[in-house]
Formats: structure tokens, C-alpha cells, sequence
């Protein structure tokens, strides 16, 4: 009881502190940074106004462009009517509790072996430290990464317990904010999990009917007749690409090959990766036993989740928040296998350094720019990647 009550008095400081920050720091200076973005998606669709603006427009307003679905700018309408400092809070707290919500969820997938409370604590502290530059950015800029995330292994949550309807369902609705959750429609195909993809391809058609009920079938389809030239107008930009803070696979081809950096390269590049991701996807797990069956699942969630930040053609560095899942799976292996796996626990270690590289109050802003120049945080991610590639082709030291 008394380890309980320590723990809600350091998670509600800290808790408490991350939003005096986020008011100090971000809120005035920045007013909201990308949470403007959705406030105003709501503020147009209470004032019939086009959420899809040209750029000219939001320059005037210091916004960048909403490229997101009708569905989530109707669902931003209750925040967006309050004031934006009312609703920028009000947005954070529910960050939180998709954080408390992640680790939750996430330890009830991942621990398939029973640990002592107190270590348990441990390894999910850990874990929030690894991951915790990106839960930060992403608290700070107001971005919705923390909810897709939990959309996600809530959904994955609901697989694992049979209810593939429900968790199919979640994951249509991920998509309906950012369209890289899609990925996993690919890796249920291939698993011919044919029951997921169908409800995930249905609920997606209606999602996107949805809005009409509430603003009208012509607005709506007049809203999605501008979404998808939108998102692709403004997402595949190779001025997108040669940015230093974007960690996609598609920007660190452009550093490594600049003089080749065509489209095609950057293709060719992409379609290998996918073919190595799919043939270890398919790989025959090393153990048959049941209690294994669930985490050898979570070891491909966790990389179809880094997937979700390094195919993103605009991966800046709140995307990967993602990393949260595979930074407590990895974790929780090392603790219960009593840290045995040097390869592992050194591809971690690394991965955070690396991950630390992009933070300007770690290293400084000059060897920030340096490190820019070379993707850590993407190396970072490719290297974690290749721990759980690790666990899944070896004999895990826990058995």
C-alpha cells in the first residue's frame, strides 16, 4: 500500500509538472504548435468553413496544413468550443491518460511470465525513460501520436483476447487519424487474418460516411473529395524529404544517397526493406510453447509499430513515440532473462543514445545539427528494430 501511494505521489508530480511545462514553455510561445492545427479543423466545421485551405490562407493564420480525415476534424469540434488555452489543456490531460492507458495495456500483452510488483514498477520506468524524449515532444507540440498509439494496443488488446471485430474496428479508427496504422492491414493479410482486414477495410468506408450525418452528406463528400490530393499534395514533398529533422526511411535515403536521390532510388530502397520485414514476419517461431505464443505476437506488433514512424514521409521526431512499445517489450525481456542477452541490452543501449542525439537539451544545439545530418534517430530505431529481429530468430535466454 505504501509503494502504491509513493507511486501515485511521483506519477501525479511529474504529471503535474510536464503540464506547467507544456503551459510555460510551449503554450505562449508557440500557441499550441500542432494542436492550432486540429483546434481550428474544429473551429471550421462549427463555422461551415473548408478545413482543406491553401497554404496562402494558413501562412496568415501561422498554422501548417490539416491533413487529416473529416471524421477526426468532426471529432475535434467539442474541444475546439472552448478557448484554445482551455482546450489545449484539456487535450493534454487526455495525452496523459493514453500514456497510463499504453503501459497498462501494453504490460498486460507483453508480460507472458509473473514478475514481483516492485520490478515490474522498474521495468516500466525504464521503459518510460527510454521512450520518454518522444512522449515529451509529443506532449509539447500537441500532437496525436500518444493516441493512435493507444488506439493501436487497445486494438491489438482485443485481437489477443479473440475479439477481432472490436480490435479491427480501433484500428480502422487509428487510420482515420494518420493513414500509416494501415501497415496493419498488410501484416494481417499476411498472417490471413482475412476476418481483421475485411472489418478494418469496411469500418474505414464507414468512417468516412460518418461525418455526414452530423454536417451533411454534401459537405462531407465535398471534405473527402479534397482529403486525399491533400494529404498526398502536402506528404510526398521531396522539400519534405531533404529536412534534417525528418527521421523517415525515405529522408535517410536521401542522406546516404544524395546524388542518387530520384524517386525511383528511394522506391528501390523501400520495397527491400519491405521484403526483409515480410519474410521475417513469416519466420516459424523458434518456441511452440503457449505461454510464448503471445509475446513471438508482440515481437511482430512492435516492429509493424516502429514501421508506423519509419514509412511515415513525415516522420518528425514526435512520430516515434511508437518506439514505446517495443522500448518496454525489449525491457521486460532483459529483466526477466536476468539481462543474460548482451546483444540485446547493447542494440538498447545504443538505440537511446542515438534516440538522445536529436534532443537539443541533451547535447546542444550545435552537435544537434551535426547529428541531424546523419538520422540518429532513425539509426536508433533500425537498431531496435534489429533487437526484436534478435528475439525473434534466437532460442530467448528465458527459456
Amino acid at each position: 500500500m505504501i509503494r502504491k501511494i509513493i507511486t501515485i505521489i511521483l506519477l501525479f508530480g511529474l504529471f503535474f509538472g510536464l503540464f506547467m511545462h507544456y503551459q510555460s514553455r510551449w503554450a505562449p510561445k508557440k500557441g499550441f504548435s500542432d494542436y492550432r492545427v486540429y483546434y481550428k479543423a474544429g473551429r471550421d466545421i462549427l463555422e461551415g468553413k473548408n478545413i482543406y485551405k491553401n497554404i496562402d490562407t494558413l501562412e496568415k493564420e501561422g498554422i501548417t496544413p490539416f491533413k487529416y480525415s473529416p471524421l477526426f476534424a468532426l471529432s475535434m469540434v467539442f474541444l475546439s468550443s472552448f478557448s484554445l488555452n482551455v482546450s489545449a489543456s484539456l487535450f493534454f490531460i487526455i495525452n496523459i491518460i493514453a500514456i497510463l492507458l499504453i503501459f497498462r495495456l501494453s504490460k498486460k500483452l507483453i508480460f507472458f511470465q509473473e514478475v514481483s510488483p516492485g520490478k515490474i514498477s522498474l521495468i516500466l520506468s525504464v521503459a518510460f525513460i527510454l521512450s520518454f524524449r518522444f512522449i515529451l515532444n509529443c506532449l509539447d507540440v500537441g500532437q496525436v501520436g500518444l493516441l493512435i498509439l493507444f488506439l493501436l494496443v487497445l486494438a491489438l488488446s482485443f485481437i489477443s483476447q479473440g475479439k477481432k471485430t472490436t480490435g479491427a474496428l480501433l484500428i480502422g479508427l487509428s487510420v482515420m487519424i494518420k493513414y500509416m496504422p494501415f501497415l496493419f492491414v498488410f501484416y494481417f493479410l499476411w498472417k490471413k487474418e482475412f476476418k481483421i482486414v475485411a472489418v478494418v477495410l469496411l469500418s474505414l468506408i464507414l468512417y468516412c460516411l460518418l461525418p455526414g450525418i452530423f454536417i451533411g452528406f454534401k459537405t462531407n463528400f465535398f471534405y473527402l473529395k479534397e482529403w486525399l490530393p491533400y494529404i498526398v499534395g502536402n506528404s510526398f514533398s521531396r522539400g519534405t524529404f531533404a529536412n534534417t529533422r525528418n527521421y523517415s526511411l525515405w529522408s535517410l535515403t536521401e542522406r546516404l544517397f544524395p546524388s542518387l536521390g530520384s524517386n525511383a532510388m528511394i522506391l528501390i530502397i523501400l520495397a527491400m526493406f519491405t521484403v526483409l520485414l515480410f519474410f521475417i514476419l513469416k519466420k516459424h517461431k523458434i518456441s511452440t510453447e503457449p505461454k510464448l505464443a503471445g509475446f513471438y505476437n508482440c515481437l511482430d506488433y512492435g516492429m509493424i509499430l516502429l514501421c508506423v514512424a519509419l514509412f511515415n514521409p513525415n516522420a518528425w521526431p514526435h512520430n516515434f513515440v511508437m518506439m514505446v512499445f517495443s522500448y518496454l517489450l525489449t525491457v521486460y525481456y532483459l529483466f526477466i532473462c536476468n539481462f543474460k542477452d548482451k546483444v540485446v541490452l547493447v542494440l538498447i543501449l545504443a538505440s537511446f543514445i542515438l534516440a538522445s542525439g536529436e534532443s537539443k537539451s541533451i547535447v546542444g544545439v550545435t552537435i544537434r545539427n551535426i547529428f541531424d545530418n546523419y538520422a540518429p534517430v532513425t539509426i536508433g530505431s533500425l537498431l531496435l528494430f534489429v533487437a526484436l529481429i534478435k528475439l525473434k530468430f534466437c532460442r530467448l535466454k528465458c527459456q
